[in-house]
C-alpha cells in the first residue's frame, strides 16, 4: 500500500470515529428511542463482560439499553454538564445478544441496532440518517483536505490583492467558520445533494467564485418586493443573450448553477412552466458562496448578498434550503419592527445593526423560484466582521478566531466577553421580557463588527424571518408596533404564550451563541470553566436587574434561567431527521424541544 492510500484510509477511519462519537452523544442528548430514560446503570465492576473490558473502559459507568429489540446495547458513559447529563466515555460499545458479546466501533453497525426492529417510515428515516452519516464522513475528508491546503497557502503569504482589508478579513473569517462543525447537529458537515465536485464548486469551504444563470419569467406570475432596480444586480436582457423586447413582459430571476439543467427542468415541469419561461443562454453576476451555502456574495458589490433556493438539505434530512414566498415579507416586517425598537432603546441604539432585506422577488408562488437581496450596512467597511459561528474556528496560526479578536481589539478574553455578553444579553432579554420577541438569530445570523474605536463591538443581525412573537406582550408594551403583526404571512411566528420565547432564547441565544462559546474558551485551558459561567451569571443578573429597575417583570425569566434545574434544548436530530411532524407534533422542525439540559448557571 502506498503512502497516499494509507493516508486516505487513516483519514476515513479518523473522520468515521469522530462522527460516531458525535452521533452517540446526540442520541444520548435527545434520548432517542429512550436510550437514557429507559436504560439501567452499572459500574465497570458489575457488568457481565468485565473480564473482557479494554483498559480504557475499566473505570467508567455503563448504560445498559435492554429495551432495544434483539439484545442489550452497552455504552461506556460519563456524567456531562453541558446540554446533557450523560456523554459517551469512549468506544467501543458492546452488543449483548443470546449470551454473546460483540464489540462495535463502527457507526453503521451501531445505528443498525436502533432500527433493526423498525418498519415502514420509522425504519426508512433511520436508514436515511445512516446514509447521511456516510455523506458527512465523505464531505469531512474533502473539507479537511481543503482546510489544510488553505492553511498552507495562508502560511506562505500575507493578505494581498486589490480587495479592501475589511473584505479580505470578511472572506477569510467566513471560510474559517465553514471549516468548523455545528456544536450539536452531528452530521452538519453533510450537504445532502452535493457530490464532491459540487462541494468544491459551490461550498464556502472552497470559496470559489462562479456566475449565476438566469430565467426570464412572465411578470404575471411574479411578485416584486421593494425597488430591485436600485440594487444594481439585474443584467440587461441583451447581456444574457435574450431579446430586449422581453423586458416589458418578463422579470429576470437568478438561478444557482447547481439548479441549472435537469433539476431546473424538473421543477419547471412540475410547476407547469416549461413553455412559459425563457432560459438565458448566457450567465451573469459573479458571486462567491457564504456560510449558509445558498446565500452568495456579489464579487463587485460585496455588501450585497443574494439568497437563492437550493435543493440541498443541511442540518437534517427535512431541512431543504428553498425560500418560502412568505420569507421576504415576514423578514422585512420583523426587521422593520426591530429597527424601531432598537432606535427607542438607548442601551441598544448604535450597538445593534441590521441588514436590509426588503427587496426580492417570488415567482409562481413557489419556494423554488425567487430570491432575496440582502444589503449589509456601511459599518462593516470600517471594522472586522465575524459570524458568531466562526468564533471557535481554528486559524492558520493554530489559535482560535476569538483569540485573534481578543489579541487585536481587547485587553483579554474577559474584556471581550464583557462586551459580547452585554450587547447579546441586553438585546435578547429586552426583546423577550419587554416586547415579547425571541429571535432565531443563530450563529450564522449573528455577526460581530469589531474595531479599535468605540464602540469596539457591535452586533449585526440578518435573516430574521422566523422569530417567535407573543402578541399580548408586544401589545402591552408597544401597541403601535403590535399592529404590524397582522401583516405576518407565516402565522407560526405568533406564539400562544411566553414559553415559546423562553425556549427560543435558551436554545439559540444562550446555548448556541453563548455557552457553546464559553465551552470552547474553557477548552483552551486558559481559565477554569466556572469562571466563564460566573461571568455569564453576573451579566444575566445585571441585565435583569436593569430591566426590573425600568419596570419590566423579570421574575419568571430569573427563576427559569438561574434557578431551574433543567433548561430546554432543541431536539433537531429527532425532528429534522428521525421523526416526521406527525409524530413530534412540531409545526417547525427547527423548534421542537425537550427539557433535559442541565442548568450550569444553577449549579454555581
Amino acid at each position: 500500500m502506498n503512502s497516499i492510500a494509507a493516508q486516505s484510509m487513516f483519514q476515513q477511519f479518523e473522520e468515521a470515529d469522530y462522527l460516531c462519537r458525535r452521533v452517540l452523544d446526540a442520541l444520548l442528548r435527545e434520548d432517542v428511542q429512550n436510550l437514557v430514560s429507559h436504560s439501567h446503570w452499572f459500574s465497570a465492576e458489575s457488568v457481565p463482560f468485565r473480564r473482557q473490558l479494554p483498559g480504557k473502559l475499566k473505570k467508567c459507568q455503563w448504560l445498559a439499553a435492554r429495551h432495544l429489540s434483539g439484545g442489550c446495547l452497552w455504552l461506556a458513559v460519563k456524567p456531562g454538564s453541558f446540554m446533557q447529563s450523560w456523554v459517551l466515555h469512549d468506544l467501543p460499545v458492546c452488543w449483548e445478544s443470546a449470551g454473546r458479546y460483540q464489540w462495535l466501533d463502527d457507526l453503521e453497525n451501531i445505528l443498525g441496532l436502533f432500527y433493526q426492529a423498525l418498519n415502514g417510515e420509522a425504519r426508512q428515516r433511520f436508514e436515511a440518517f445512516a446514509e447521511e452519516c456516510k455523506v458527512a464522513v465523505e464531505h469531512s475528508i474533502i473539507c479537511r483536505q481543503e482546510k489544510q491546503r488553505y492553511f498552507n497557502a495562508c502560511q506562505m503569504q500575507s493578505y494581498t490583492g486589490s480587495a479592501p482589508i475589511w473584505l479580505q478579513h470578511l472572506l477569510h473569517y467566513e471560510r474559517l467558520a465553514a471549516f468548523l462543525d455545528h456544536p450539536f447537529y452531528p452530521t452538519a458537515r453533510a450537504k445532502l445533494g452535493f457530490d464532491a465536485d459540487d462541494l468544491a464548486a459551490y461550498s464556502p469551504e472552497f470559496q470559489n467564485a462562479f456566475r449565476l444563470n438566469w430565467l426570464a419569467v412572465p411578470k404575471a406570475i411574479c411578485r416584486r418586493h421593494g425597488n430591485i432596480a436600485t440594487t444594481g444586480i439585474l443584467p440587461d436582457f441583451s447581456d444574457l443573450g435574450l431579446d430586449p423586447s422581453h423586458a416589458d413582459s418578463h422579470e429576470l430571476l437568478p438561478v444557482h448553477p447547481f439548479m441549472w439543467g435537469e433539476r431546473l427542468h424538473t421543477l419547471l415541469r412540475d410547476h407547469g412552466l416549461l413553455n412559459r419561461v425563457l432560459l438565458a443562454p448566457k450567465t451573469a453576476l459573479e458571486v462567491v458562496p457564504t456560510l449558509s451555502v445558498r446565500t452568495v456574495q456579489l464579487c463587485n458589490q460585496p455588501r450585497v448578498h443574494l439568497k437563492l433556493p437550493l435543493a440541498i438539505r443541511t442540518l437534517g434530512g427535512m431541512n431543504i434550503r428553498t425560500i418560502k414566498p412568505s420569507t421576504i415579507e415576514d423578514g422585512h416586517t420583523v426587521q422593520t419592527l426591530l429597527g424601531k425598537i432598537i432606535q427607542d432603546e438607548p442601551k441598544l441604539r448604535g450597538l445593534v445593526l441590521l441588514t436590509d432585506e426588503s427587496r426580492g422577488l417570488t415567482a409562481a408562488e413557489s419556494a423554488s423560484f425567487g430570491y432575496i437581496v440582502r444589503q449589509y450596512p456601511n459599518a462593516i467597511e470600517h471594522g472586522t466582521t465575524v459570524a458568531v459561528a466562526g468564533l471557535l474556528a481554528e486559524t492558520p496560526k493554530r489559535n482560535l478566531v476569538v483569540e485573534q479578536l481578543v489579541e487585536f481589539y481587547f485587553d483579554d478574553d474577559k474584556d471581550f466577553l464583557e462586551a459580547y455578553l452585554d450587547i447579546t444579553l441586553r438585546l435578547h432579554l429586552t426583546l423577550w421580557l419587554r416586547y415579547g420577541i425571541a429571535l432565531e438569530s443563530n450563529q450564522q445570523n449573528s455577526l460581530l463588527v469589531v474595531q479599535q474605536e468605540e464602540p469596539r463591538l457591535r452586533l449585526l443581525l440578518k435573516d430574521n424571518d422566523a422569530p417567535r412573537i407573543y402578541p399580548a406582550m408586544l401589545a402591552t408594551s408597544r401597541p403601535d408596533l403590535a399592529e404590524a403583526l397582522e401583516r405576518l404571512v407565516d402565522r407560526r411566528i405568533l406564539a400562544e404564550n411566553e414559553l415559546a420565547l423562553a425556549q427560543m432564547f435558551t436554545t439559540i441565544t444562550l446555548q448556541l451563541n453563548i455557552t457553546s462559546l464559553l465551552e470552547g474558551l474553557a477548552a483552551t485551558g486558559k481559565r477554569r470553566r466556572d469562571t466563564f459561567y460566573r461571568q455569564l451569571h453576573a451579566k444575566i443578573t445585571e441585565v435583569l436587574d436593569d430591566l426590573e429597575g425600568e419596570g419590566v417583570n423579570t421574575r419568571s425569566a430569573r427563576d427559569y434561567l438561574l434557578e431551574s434545574e433543567w433548561h430546554y434544548l432543541k431536539l433537531l436530530l429527532t425532528a429534522a431527521t428521525l421523526q416526521g411532524k406527525h409524530n413530534t407534533g412540531a409545526a417547525d422542525v427547527n423548534k421542537y424541544y425537550g427539557k433535559t439540559a442541565p442548568n450550569r448557571l444553577r449549579q454555581l
